[in-house]
């Protein structure tokens, strides 16, 4: 009985697979030329973006941008000269340091919930996409195609003789 089952068994796969279904990606298909055709799978386009020639003289600041649905409450970083940085109403990120590489700005710093033994680096590459003395638009590497951030340089009310003076915090 085996060897009428074993035969009837191999027959029946054969026949299940008649060539005529789809192939499997990252297959090897042969034809009678023996040529070799690897399907592979389509790879997601690569966003390409025009580089920014960026003017680093005007990084230095306090950057923040409203949480989306509450307008009164600003997050984001500030920037200092010699590479410091630090986060502006982010508990679970802290910055520490940042670097500009061409028309990227690296975000360097520790993340970790409160009453969390855990703590990671992290750091945060922004595409720079405009910077100017009041905004600074970035996307994120890791964010959408479109996906565009707008950060608006916070100032600071200053009193001189008297007087209120907006400037520029530095």
């Amino acid at each position: 009985m085996t060897r009428t089952l074993l035969p009837a068994i191999l027959l029946l796969a054969a026949a299940c697979n008649s060539g005529q279904g789809e192939p499997h990606k990252d297959s090897v298909a042969v034809t009678s030329n023996d040529t070799i055709f690897i399907e592979r799978p389509v790879e997601p386009p690569v966003a390409i973006m025009d580089s920014v020639v960026v003017d680093s003289t005007l990084l230095p600041g306090k950057w923040v941008q409203p949480v989306e649905g509450v307008d009164t409450l600003l997050l984001g970083f500030q920037i200092r000269k010699g590479g410091k940085a630090s986060s502006i109403m982010l508990e679970s990120l802290k910055y520490q340091s940042w670097t500009l590489k061409k028309d990227t700005l690296l975000l360097h710093g520790l993340a970790g919930y409160a009453g969390s033994d855990t703590t990671y680096l992290q750091t945060d590459s922004f595409l720079i996409r405009e910077l100017s003395d009041t905004a600074l638009r970035v996307h994120p590497v890791n964010a959408a195609l479109d996906h565009i951030e707008t950060f608006k340089r916070q100032e600071i009310a200053r009193k001189r003789n008297g007087n209120r003076h907006k400037a520029l915090w530095y």
